[in-house]
């Protein structure tokens, strides 16, 4: 039998199910230790081994996977909220990964900002406001040192999800309010109910995608990401590499590995949100685990570099491969749901989308894709829970690219139903401003 690699939890779409196939393909067992198997659209095509079990309990999580499977060759995770049980768990099991308390600080954003301060990297002021604060004493306090507007976020949520651009002291306040009163994420854990505000950074947003082995960090590249208008930070697009100038490309990456080193993050793939302003780099997050957004599958039509296998061998402590020479342009466009569609309709939902076989047939165009099920309700995009689908495609260079994306994603229309008769939403256009 292949040796076992263990994913605790996973993305239900995405990178997340594709991540199975690449560990059987390194010669591994992939085995999913999940709470709810049901969770997983589409789980039984994959091949994986499945094991019921409690995964938010660090305390019998080991013991109780030793016992189902014996030898374990290796665990990890693509989903956010399992980066610290997984973290925990390669400790318990001496396993490789990154020190739990370094992947801890990481998943809570109000200690990523104390320790960044701390380490002189560039940062925006902010102030943390718990359940048993007096809210309103503390936004007073934080707006005080703050300028607006400012931006008020969950310190352990993901997907830009109730990250918010608020405009005055009142919104502030109640946005902190239902931060603070949400018990339970969209896994059902429980929050830390604290929010996190901090000075806008007014700038073209990045990422630096990284994959390191006990401390050392190779930069596979920087990608550019198009996020939609405030008040809501929803991204709508990425494009590998980022079409940067050599010197800027330089500051997001020695800014990045600063940030790691910061933190402690020793092992596995990265993900280090930035903006860069004025020639400084700053750190909006860091994600201790593969990027999300099907960024991956975007760096492997750029170049052939697969990222989830590179995680995957850090995870079994494999050696890694050698990166490409050079990556050609390669992006994905997010289909979202247009504001004026369906806001104020009641409970709008979706019926299909179409255009797919249009997209697909546009030069260049690698994927097509819908991600929301048929049926499923419809809502203004506020974070990327709110996606409909998607295009992956590559171009000799960025400006085909871009012509290419905006193409292909002005061919797909959802049809949307609310009561009757149905709606044809009009073709989207694909912007290419970072704005």
């Amino acid at each position: 039998m292949n040796p076992v690699l263990v994913f605790v939890e996973s993305n239900t779409t995405g990178s997340g199910m594709l991540a199975f196939a690449r560990a059987a393909a390194l010669g591994f067992t992939p085995v999913l230790a999940t709470a709810d198997p049901s969770r997983y659209t589409g789980l039984a095509a994959t091949g994986v081994r499945v094991v019921t079990c409690d995964t938010d309990s660090p305390a019998t999580l080991a013991t109780e996977l030793r016992r189902a499977l014996g030898k374990i060759a290796g665990v990890t995770t693509t989903s956010e909220f399992y980066t610290v049980a997984v973290a925990r768990l390669a400790a318990d099991l001496g396993l490789p990964g990154s020190p739990p308390e370094a992947v801890a600080a990481c998943r809570d954003k109000g200690r990523t900002r104390r320790i960044l301060a701390a380490a002189r990297l560039p940062s925006p002021a902010f102030e943390l406001v718990g359940p048993h604060d007096d809210i309103d004493a503390r936004v007073v306090v934080a707006l005080s040192r703050i300028a607006l507007p400012c931006v008020v976020k969950p310190v352990d949520d993901t997907g830009s999800l109730s990250v918010v651009l608020c405009h005055t002291p009142g919104e502030v306040a109640a946005h902190c309010r239902r931060i603070t009163s949400a018990a339970v994420n969209v896994r059902g854990q429980a929050t830390a109910r604290t929010a996190l505000i901090e000075g806008y950074l007014a700038g073209p947003e990045y990422s630096v995608e990284t994959v390191g082995s006990g401390g050392s960090h190779r930069c596979v590249g920087v990608t550019a990401k198009r996020v939609t208008a405030p008040p809501h930070f929803v991204e709508r697009g990425h494009v590998f590499p980022a079409p940067l100038p050599a010197d800027e490309t330089r500051i997001l990456v020695e800014t990045a590995f600063r940030a790691l080193a910061a933190v402690g993050v020793t092992h596995g793939a990265a993900h280090i949100e930035m903006k860069l302003i004025d020639g400084h780099a700053y750190v909006v997050e860091i994600n201790a685990r593969p990027a999300g957004g099907m960024i991956p599958e975007v760096i492997a039509r750029a170049g052939g570099f697969d990222l989830l296998d590179a995680h995957l061998r850090a995870a079994v402590g494999l050696d890694q491969l050698p990166l490409p020479e050079r990556f050609a342009p390669a992006g994905i466009a997010f289909l979202l749901p247009p504001d004026h569609a369906v806001a104020g309709r009641g409970r709008t939902v979706l019926r299909e989308v179409a255009g797919m076989r249009e997209a697909g047939a546009v030069p260049g165009v690698d994927t097509v894709a819908v991600t929301a099920p048929r049926g499923s309700e419809v809502r203004p995009a506020r974070s990327s829970y709110d996606r409909l689908g998607y295009v992956i495609a590559h171009a000799p260079g960025h400006r085909e690219l871009d012509e290419t994306l905006k193409t292909a994603l002005g061919h797909l229309r959802p049809v949307l139903f609310h009561e009757f008769p149905p709606i044809e939403i009009p073709r989207q256009e694909y912007r290419t401003s970072f704005s």
